[in-house]
């Protein structure tokens, strides 16, 4: 076995780690609050197509490279399925039976495991940067103590936790990019590297990789 194989397979068990969580926590919601279970799982797919249809709305903008047909294709699925997932969406949240608590619930458990797998990954893969490893480490704990303490006192002060969530997503994204990317050498220091990550996140071979192996 390879040391980048040994590595991959590092990657892959946290992953196995991340999604059983999910699904026994996506069990445990469904036995104990089923509309919260129910809401939580239209919400994510909405919140996912709403992303996507952002996507292809720009895709359909900005890449000059696609027919002209693709392109007005990808702008008209963009507007309508943005219109329509944002529309779906607003009309949830505004339901009267619905707790502002809910709000918490729907950012602290994704957040859970984005912190709990930022904390595996620093720890247990050593192919990173060690200066972002240890900043993944610290961050992914902070997260998983704000979103512990989110759910546990979700009632109380709403506000409070939805502005803890909210930093800390901003923080695991810029530190998991900047974790993904010295990987290969690179810095989150333009919008192009930024791009990459998504590569590096579907495990696609990315540019300077055929062009080392070609050499």
């Amino acid at each position: 076995m390879s040391f980048r194989s040994f590595l991959n397979k590092k990657k892959r068990r946290v992953d196995d780690i991340i999604s059983i969580l999910l699904i026994i926590i996506l069990v445990y919601i469904s036995f104990y609050a089923t509309l919260l279970a129910i809401m939580t799982l239209g919400v994510y797919c909405l919140t996912v197509l709403f992303i996507y249809a952002i996507y292809r709305a720009q895709k359909g903008i900005f890449d000059k490279d696609l027919k002209l047909l693709h392109r007005i294709l990808n702008i008209i699925f963009g507007i309508v399925f943005i219109c329509s997932s944002g529309y779906v969406l607003i009309y949830m949240f505004t339901r009267p039976n619905i707790p502002p608590s809910f709000f918490v619930y729907f950012l602290s458990i994704p957040m859970f495991l984005v912190g709990l797998a930022g904390f595996l990954k620093g720890l247990m893969v050593n192919v990173y940067s060690p200066l972002f490893r240890y900043l993944n480490v610290l961050i992914g704990a902070v997260t998983v103590f704000f979103t512990v303490i989110a759910t546990f006192f979700a009632e109380v002060n709403v506000i409070f936790h939805l502005i803890t969530l909210s930093t800390t997503m901003a923080l695991n994204i810029i530190l998991r990019s900047a974790l993904y990317l010295s990987e290969y050498g690179l810095k989150l220091n333009s919008f192009r590297n930024f791009r990459l990550v998504w590569y590096i996140m579907d495990s696609i071979p990315m540019p300077q990789q055929e062009n080392q192996t070609e050499s």
